[in-house]
């Protein structure tokens, strides 16, 4: 799948983008940075919280380490280590637009949940973000949501139900569409678009593009996904 074209998203236009929300956004950081590469261009991937490092990839402390890195080589991730297993952001990365071509960064958190809905200091889009992506898995639908989702009492809040309503696709489109759960911190020129990952089966699929249905009546486009388990995390594709 062309994740850019499913998202409608041009490489040209929106050149740094921010990954929100839960259920999809490594996997999908990488997919659009490989094919960025794959379309000739210079790729930073960073975060503005916390990331796993990618061993296919070099890893530049700075922006100006990551300069110089993209001068042999088409993709680097700008990132330091906070802790032994993960990366924080490595300086501001509206500053990589001088030297790259796209700047990808994972801006939010979600404990490997499937649904969330940010707390107050989430997410961190870089202001000068062109769009953001927030992403669901689809496994969170039927699921109660004191088991499915990150922060479960800011979803209860959204959608005013408790921790044992079983999650439907009403309320996904609703979590996602909302100004205080998917749509937090997006600017006005920003580019807004939500990713439904983990259709791996004909149902969830269904079930997805019920959601991308309801989405599409508030103006809001969306792509429904999946990755095969070797695909998960990115790690195959650099």
């Amino acid at each position: 799948m062309d994740v850019w074209a499913a998202l409608e998203l041009d490489m040209e236009v929106h050149r740094l983008v921010a990954l929100t929300g839960a259920g999809g956004k490594t996997s999908t950081l990488y997919a659009l940075a490989r094919a960025g590469v794959d379309a000739g261009k210079k790729v930073v991937v960073t975060t503005t919280t916390h990331i796993l490092p990618h061993p296919g990839l070099p890893l530049a402390g700075s922006p100006a380490e990551a300069r110089a890195l993209l001068e042999g080589c088409p993709a680097v991730t700008l990132g330091r280590f906070a802790r032994p297993d993960k990366l924080s952001g490595g300086g501001d990365p509206a500053a990589c637009l001088a030297f790259a071509h796209l700047v990808l960064a994972e801006a939010d958190g979600a404990r490997l949940h499937p649904l969330k809905a940010p707390a107050d200091h989430e997410p961190v889009i870089p202001p000068q973000a062109d769009a953001v992506v927030a992403a669901a898995g689809l496994d969170c639908l039927g699921r109660p949501v004191g088991i499915a989702c990150h922060r479960p009492e800011r979803v209860c809040a959204l959608l005013g139900v408790g921790m044992d309503h079983a999650l439907t696709p009403a309320d996904v489109a609703a979590v996602l569409s909302h100004p205080q759960g998917g749509r937090k911190g997006v600017g006005a020129g920003m580019a807004f678009r939500c990713l439904l990952n983990k259709a791996d089966d004909p149902a969830r699929e269904a079930l997805g593009r019920e959601i991308q249905s309801i989405l599409a009546q508030k103006g809001i486009v969306s792509a429904v996904t999946h990755y095969t388990e070797r695909e998960r995390g990115g790690l195959c594709l650099f």
